[in-house]
């Protein structure tokens, strides 16, 4: 009975994928993982930025980063989408009290001006974001960031567009994250390696719309990322996994879904 009702969920997201705008062609196309498994975790993962939980082992992993087509105003024409140059991993998993992300992330110069702590004012960080958007009939969706110091921020949308920075400023999720770093911060003259985080999610953080889910559901959500690098020619890279047709993190018509299993 559980192997059917996978069967069918699996259906419905591949229709629901295929009527989605469709992705970009080769070499950026997302099509093969346009649903991502959402496995359960047989005990509680620990958060602690490291990524040794043996549970991490049996996430599908999210790594077809791509960095959108945005206007060049030297030349007043889009750019062409690419490949991320900096390689990000992430994973996501659950069980009955959270929804979980780990994310391992190449980056030669790791940059963060906000220091640990919640819902404090971001500079021009490094970031990893997580959106999720349970219901493609609701217009609610959630974005949750990790800086690499371990700050975060949480930001509940009742809809897209509407009511600016008022409509999340006074949402908590109960997120709780942690990161690990190897390199140094701030320092442009050294070569880093890599920074990790490790983030959940209670599912009271979806009660507005969505709640805990059901095994078979599926959700829209997209795992984007901000790398400021001297290393890197324009000085940033903004990269999702998700072909969007332009650099807005918010188009989430693009974003693959979660098959929780």
């Amino acid at each position: 009975m559980r192997m059917t009702l996978l069967l069918l969920a699996a259906g419905a997201c591949a229709l629901a994928a295929a009527q989605a705008p469709p992705p970009w062609g080769e070499p950026f196309s997302l099509e093969k993982t346009a649903a991502y498994q959402c496995v359960r975790a047989e005990k509680p993962i620990v958060i602690d930025g490291v990524l040794d939980d043996p549970a991490w082992a049996h996430a599908q992993v999210i790594e077809h980063f791509i960095v959108p087509p945005k206007l060049d105003w030297t030349a007043f024409q889009m750019t062409n989408p690419r490949r991320a140059r900096s390689l990000t991993h992430a994973k996501i998993m659950w069980d009955d009290k959270y929804l979980y992300l780990a994310a391992q992330m190449e980056d030669r110069d790791i940059y963060c001006v906000t220091p640990a702590g919640h819902d404090l004012p971001f500079g021009t960080d490094d970031i990893i974001e997580l959106f999720v958007k349970p219901s493609d009939e609701q217009p609610g969706y959630w974005e949750f960031h990790i800086v690499p110091t371990g700050g975060t921020r949480d930001y509940f949308y009742a809809r897209r567009g509407a009511g600016g920075d008022k409509r999340w400023m006074k949402y908590e999720s109960g997120m709780q994250a942690k990161t690990k770093i190897v390199g140094t911060f701030d320092d442009w003259s050294d070569r880093d390696n890599e920074w990790t985080a490790e983030m959940r999610l209670p599912w009271s953080a979806f009660d507005r719309w969505g709640g805990k889910p059901k095994v078979g559901d599926c959700w829209r959500f997209l795992v984007s990322r901000y790398d400021y690098s001297v290393h890197l020619e324009e000085g940033n890279e903004l990269s999702a996994a998700a072909p969007l047709p332009w650099q807005n993190y918010h188009l989430f018509e693009y974003y693959p879904y979660l098959v929780f299993r």
